[in-house]
């Protein structure tokens, strides 16, 4: 899909010679394949290779070069979003995907992928093995000091270096091998153009034969093509992103996909806006806000206004995972894991793929999963429950939080590293009693979805109920709307709503105290306000939830639990208990 693309956008005669040639070189690679196993066939090795290659050609065959060989619909348009495979492997990962597999073929300490930026400069792409180290991610080769690589490169054969041979290693100065290791230096080529270099190091001799030198060359075929694709992608990428940044700017306010994120406040349109910025790239998201605000809405609509608009949204509420399965919810489990794993589970990170994972509450996430999460963030892989095989997974991840998770670092509830990870595009919900303007328009959204129904069909709002709504400050946001038109709209049985049915109630004041300054003048006392002490709002939610539980005997679930008489959902108490410290008695 992505390569077909870029025909969609330039069709000209070049770019058919172009995929003619690469069809080419696909199908000569196949052949050198089948040559390869066929000519060593007493060996099991060799027999493994085949199986190997067979899976690499039919998952090239289907997800790359297929779609490079087919037309595009005349049905496309520049504005039509591009689409990533479901299966959304990137060329990187690919990479790292076949220096995995060869490990089992061609025993290596170090394999390491590196690419012509230049005519003059190599840089690693991808390394594996036991000798690997941060540091080599980002080491470049100056062809100029090293005219013997620049000689391989350009004769573009296969080097394997013996105990006889001199040669400077190729990572001199930031890799200490013995002087008898064995070293492998394999040209990456397409068409008589050279893209890079592949090297194996062994610390022990003698460890590859002319055999292995052949089957190596084979593996570099492929790699050179994956290579040369990751210079396409990158470019498509660069196209695609543009193309979806220009559809967001030119959609109207009144478009489907803003069907459920209603507001016209200069604050939430600032929010809308970043939504539309944010959506074209595969930034990590942390929305936060107060409860009620509509984080999942807006993740949702990040989710539409991206290229991953037809693949899955997978939501997950960290708050109701308890520590023993959470790991299960976002990496699944194999069969027999543990007691009650009777079958293979695929988690959320799997279903996703492709797509995009929400991850609401993050705060609550149990600390001996944060690691975990951090890993599959950041590589990308991850393994079931009772597995030994790493999976891989393209997820785009949005994540949302009540509370202030710069906060939680600083009182190390939660991990820094994982915070700086999420929060690379933050976003920040306001309250609703921060965009007044917008609480009648979301007020008559609700109402006309309820007017749907025959039964509500007539519902409307007195003018004085407009001005109670006006005047109320909304300490649950947007839900707490929802709810309040629900429910007056049924006690007015489908008809005018008053001000008796909405039941608006402001938060509760205490007497005013008494202080020491009494003795005021007459002008002075009449000019004067009273002092009133307000109780903070946690605490008084704290002590309606405690009595709510005491005349329920601490049971939360249930039609006689806390959570019926508070009339919210029982995860929801859940996690405001834990929020303010209750405990059941």
């Amino acid at each position: 899909m992505r390569i077909r693309r870029i025909f969609t956008l330039q069709r000209s005669s070049i770019h058919a010679r172009k995929h003619k040639k690469a069809k080419k070189t696909y199908y000569n690679f196949e052949k050198r394949c089948f040559f390869v196993t066929q000519f060593f066939p007493s060996h099991s090795a060799w027999k493994y290779l085949h199986c190997l290659f067979t899976e690499i050609s039919l998952y090239w065959k289907l997800y790359f070069v297929e779609p490079l060989f087919r037309c595009p619909s005349s049905k496309e348009t520049l504005m039509t979003s591009p689409r990533p495979s479901p299966f959304a492997i990137d060329p990187e990962q690919m990479l790292l995907l076949i220096l995995e597999a060869l490990d089992n073929i061609v025993e290596y300490d170090l394999a390491v992928i590196l690419k012509l930026l230049d005519e003059n400069t190599l840089a690693v792409e991808q390394a594996r093995g036991r000798l690997f180290f941060p540091g080599l991610q980002n080491y470049q080769i100056d062809l100029k000091k090293r005219g013997d690589i620049a000689e391989i490169i350009q004769r573009q054969r296969p080097v394997l270096f013996g105990k006889e041979d001199a040669h400077i290693d190729t990572y001199h100065g930031i890799l200490d091998l013995p002087l008898d290791h064995s070293c492998m230096f394999v040209p990456l080529h397409l068409q008589g153009t050279s893209l890079g270099v592949l090297t194996l190091d062994h610390q022990v001799c003698d460890m590859y034969s002319s055999n292995t030198v052949r089957f190596i060359d084979t593996v570099a075929r492929l790699i050179s093509i994956i290579v040369a694709q990751s210079h396409s992608s990158r470019e498509l990428l660069s196209v695609q992103q543009r193309l979806t940044r220009e559809r967001n700017l030119l959609l109207p306010a009144k478009s489907n996909l803003f069907q459920d994120v209603i507001g016209d406040s200069a604050v939430w349109q600032t929010v809308l806006d970043a939504a539309r910025l944010v959506a074209v790239s595969d930034l990590s998201v942390l929305i936060q806000g107060e409860t009620g605000t509509g984080k999942e809405q807006i993740a949702r609509l990040i989710h539409r206004l991206s290229p991953r608009a037809d693949q899955q949204f997978v939501a997950l509420n960290c708050s109701v995972l308890s520590p023993q399965l959470a790991e299960s919810e976002l990496f699944g489990h194999e069969k027999g894991a543990f007691t009650s794993a009777y079958a293979q589970r695929k988690g959320r990170f799997e279903l996703a793929n492709g797509g995009t994972l929400f991850l609401d509450e993050i705060g609550d996430l149990p600390a001996e999963l944060q690691p975990k999460l951090l890993r599959a963030l950041q590589e990308k892989k991850f393994e079931r429950v009772g597995g030994e095989k790493t999976l891989y997974s393209n997820v785009r991840v949005i994540a949302a939080s009540h509370v202030d998770l710069e906060q939680a670092v600083a009182e190390k509830r939660f991990r820094e590293d994982l915070y700086y990870r999420l929060n690379v595009f933050p976003i920040a919900l306001p309250p609703l009693r921060q965009r007044k303007d917008d609480v009648l328009l979301l007020a008559e959204y609700f109402l006309g979805q309820l007017r749907q129904q025959d039964y509500y069909a007539n519902v409307h709002l007195s003018s004085q109920a407009i001005d109670n709504l006006q005047r109320y400050r909304w300490p649950g946001n947007v839900r707490e709307v929802q709810n309040i038109i629900r429910r007056s709209a049924l006690v007015a049985e489908g008809k005018r709503i008053e001000p008796e049915h909405l039941a608006l109630k402001e938060p509760a004041i205490q007497q005013p105290e008494r202080t020491g300054r009494t003795a005021l003048s007459g002008d002075e006392n009449a000019s004067s306000e009273k002092e009133i002490r307000l109780q903070p709002l946690d605490e008084l939610i704290r002590s309606h939830i405690s009595r709510a539980l005491h005349l329920c005997n601490g049971r939360i679930y249930g039609e006689k639990g806390a959570a019926a008489l508070l009339e919210i959902k029982p995860t929801t108490l859940q996690s405001r208990m834990k929020k303010l410290g209750i405990r059941r008695k």
